[in-house]
C-alpha cells in the first residue's frame, strides 16, 4: 500500500524540479532523456491509483459481506444460510404462528408463548371474605375471614355488600324448611355464590369427612335384644318418618327409641357408642331432599349399624357400597323393609354382607365423595373466588393472542391446563392426539412426573388411603359443580373432547384422584 504513495509523490517532485530556470547549460543533454521517461512515468501512477482503488473495494466489499453473514447466522442459531427466497418470506397476517426455531419443540414453545403473569397474587393479596374468623389447616390459596378490614372484601355471607362484593348463601339446613336455601330462588334474590347441602352448590358444605367421622372404625358385637334403633326428636317432620316408624312397629321390628319421639329408652346416652350394639340404625331425616343427608346415617356407616334411610331420594350416591344400606322411598315401601330387616337379621351371613365394605373398603365413588372434605368448605370458597377473579381477567384482550396450540406440518399439539380437585394452581399437559385416553394418560404421566401426592392422603383412613400409585377417577372442564363432576358429567366419546378443546383454547380441567 506504501509503493504507490512514494511514486506519486516522486512524480510530483519531478515536475517541480523540471520547471525551475535552467543556471548550467551542461545539464541540457540529460534534461532530454527525462522528458522522454516521462510518458512512462504517468503510465506506472496511472496503474499504481487503479490498484489501490481497487484493493480498497474489495476491502469494503468484504466488509459488507462479513456484515451480512452475521446477521443470517445471528437469525439462524444452527448457523445454516437459507437455501432459497421462501425461508426469507415474512408471515402473512392470519397465518399460524408457529415456531421460532426448529430446535425449539412444540411444547417448549407453547409455554413460553401460553405464559401470562396475573395482575393479582393471591399469597400476598389474599381473598378476603367479610364473615366470622374459621380456622383451616391449610388452603392453596391465600384466604381471610373477619371483619373491620379497610380492604374492599371480595365477599360477603350474608346480607348484600358493597358494588364488586359478591354475596354468599351459606347454610346446612333444608330447603323445604328454608325457603331461601332453595338455589334457584337464592338465584333471583341475587345471590353469588351458593353453599348449601346441595352437591350442585357452587361451593357443597356437606355433613361428611374423614376428619369429623371415624368411617372405617371396626364393626363392634351386637348385643342389643331390639335389632334397631331410633333417635327421633322432631315429631312434627315434613315427611313420613313417623308413620313409617309406626308401620315397623307393628311388623314386630323391635325398635329401642331414644329421642323424643315414641321414647322407650334413657336418651342421655352417646349416641354413636350405642348404635355400634344394634344390627340397624334409623337414619330418618326431617326432610325428603336430593343431597341433604346429615350426621343421621353418617354416624351409622361409623357405628357399623346399617342404616334405614328415609330422606334423600339419591341416598345411593351416599352409599360406601351397593347394598349397605336399606331405603324406605315411600311409606308403602315400609313393610318391604320390615320382611328384609328380618330376614338379614336372623341370617349372619347375609347380614355381613351388608358391612363387607368396613372390612374391604367403601367404593371409589364415595371415597371420592368424602375426599372433596378434605379441603375445608372456607379454603373452597376462596378457590371458587380465586378462580372466578382469573377468568374474569382471561376475557381481557392480553389473553386473547394466546396461540394454545402449535402445528408443524400436519402435525399440531394443543395446549392444556390441569389441577387436582381442592386446588389452585394449574400444571401444563400437552396432547398430540384429542382423545379420551390421551387426556387421562397425559394427566396421569404429568402428575406422576411430579410425585404428586393426593390432596386427601393425610386425611383418609390410613386402611384405605392405598399406595403412592395415582389413580383417576374423574376430569372436567373447571367450573362444574360437584353433582356434575361426580355423577352425571362425561365426554361422551372423542369428538365431545375435541369440540370442548376447540371451543375453549387453553382449556382447564380439574381431576380427581382415588
Amino acid at each position: 500500500m506504501e509503493k504507490p504513495a512514494n511514486l506519486a509523490s516522486n512524480h510530483r517532485f519531478s515536475r517541480a524540479d523540471s520547471s525551475l530556470p535552467i543556471a548550467n547549460g551542461n545539464l541540457a543533454a540529460p534534461k532530454k532523456k527525462w522528458t522522454n521517461l516521462m510518458p512512462l512515468f504517468v503510465i506506472l501512477v496511472v496503474l499504481a491509483e487503479i490498484a489501490f482503488l481497487g484493493r480498497l473495494d474489495m476491502a469494503k466489499n468484504a466488509a459488507l459481506v462479513d456484515s451480512w453473514a452475521d446477521v443470517f447466522h445471528r437469525s439462524h442459531p444452527g448457523g445454516e444460510l437459507p437455501m432459497n427466497s421462501d425461508d426469507l418470506s415474512v408471515a402473512k397476517e392470519g397465518e399460524d404462528r408457529n415456531l421460532g426455531s426448529e430446535e425449539e419443540s412444540c411444547e417448549e414453545w407453547l409455554e413460553k408463548e401460553d405464559a401470562v403473569v396475573y395482575s393479582r397474587d393471591f399469597h400476598k393479596d389474599p381473598i378476603l371474605v367479610s364473615g366470622q374468623n374459621e380456622d383451616w389447616k391449610t388452603c392453596a390459596v391465600g384466604c381471610k375471614f373477619g371483619y373491620g378490614s379497610d380492604k374492599k372484601p371480595d365477599a360477603q355471607i350474608g346480607s348484600h355488600g358493597q358494588a364488586g362484593t359478591a354475596t354468599i348463601l351459606r347454610s346446612m339446613e333444608s330447603s323445604q324448611y328454608y325457603a331461601e336455601n332453595n338455589i334457584a330462588q337464592a338465584r333471583r334474590r341475587g345471590i353469588d355464590i351458593v353453599m348449601t347441602t346441595s352437591l350442585s352448590s357452587d361451593v357443597p358444605v356437606g355433613y361428611f369427612s374423614w376428619a369429623e367421622y371415624d368411617i372405617m372404625a371396626p364393626v363392634q358385637p351386637k348385643t342389643e335384644n331390639a335389632i334397631a334403633a331410633a333417635f327421633i326428636s322432631n315429631c312434627g317432620a315434613r315427611n313420613f318418618r313417623l308413620q313409617a316408624l309406626e308401620i315397623l312397629e307393628k311388623a314386630k321390628i323391635k325398635i329401642d327409641s331414644y329421642g323424643g319421639c315414641h321414647r322407650n329408652r334413657d336418651g342421655r346416652v352417646d349416641k354413636v357408642e350405642a348404635l355400634r350394639r344394634y344390627k340397624f340404625s334409623f337414619a330418618f331425616e326431617n326432610s325428603n331432599e336430593e343431597d341433604y343427608v346429615t350426621e343421621k346415617f353418617f354416624q351409622s356407616l361409623v357405628a357399623g349399624s346399617v342404616p334405614v334411610v328415609i330422606g334423600a331420594p339419591n341416598i345411593e350416591d351416599f352409599a360406601p357400597a351397593p347394598g349397605s344400606y336399606l331405603h324406605i322411598k315411600e311409606l308403602k315401601d315400609a313393610p318391604e323393609v320390615a320382611r328384609t330387616m328380618k330376614y338379614l337379621s336372623e341370617n349372619p351371613v347375609a347380614y355381613n354382607k351388608s358391612l363387607r365394605w368396613k372390612y374391604e373398603g367403601p367404593s371409589d365413588s364415595f371415597k371420592a365423595l368424602v375426599d372433596m372434605a378434605a379441603v375445608h368448605s372456607s379454603c373452597r370458597l376462596c378457590i371458587h373466588l380465586a378462580t372466578t377473579i382469573r377468568e374474569k381477567e382471561e376475557k381481557s384482550a392480553g389473553f386473547k393472542n394466546r396461540p394454545c396450540k402449535c402445528t408443524r406440518g400436519s402435525k399440531t399439539v394443543y395446549h392444556l391446563f390441569v389441577r387436582e380437585r381442592g386446588r389452585f394452581e394449574m400444571v401444563s399437559i400437552y396432547l398430540r392426539k384429542l382423545t379420551l385416553e390421551a387426556l387421562e394418560s397425559a394427566i396421569w404421566t404429568k402428575f406422576t412426573s411430579m410425585n404428586h401426592v393426593p390432596i386427601w392422603k393425610e386425611e383418609r383412613p390410613e386402611s384405605i388411603r392405598g399406595g403412592n400409585e395415582l389413580k383417576i377417577y374423574r376430569v372436567y372442564p373447571v367450573g362444574m359443580t360437584q353433582r356434575q363432576a361426580l355423577y352425571t358429567f362425561k365426554f361422551e366419546n372423542d369428538a365431545a373432547l375435541r369440540s370442548h378443546v376447540q371451543s375453549n383454547p387453553c382449556a382447564k380441567f380439574e381431576v380427581i384422584f382415588v
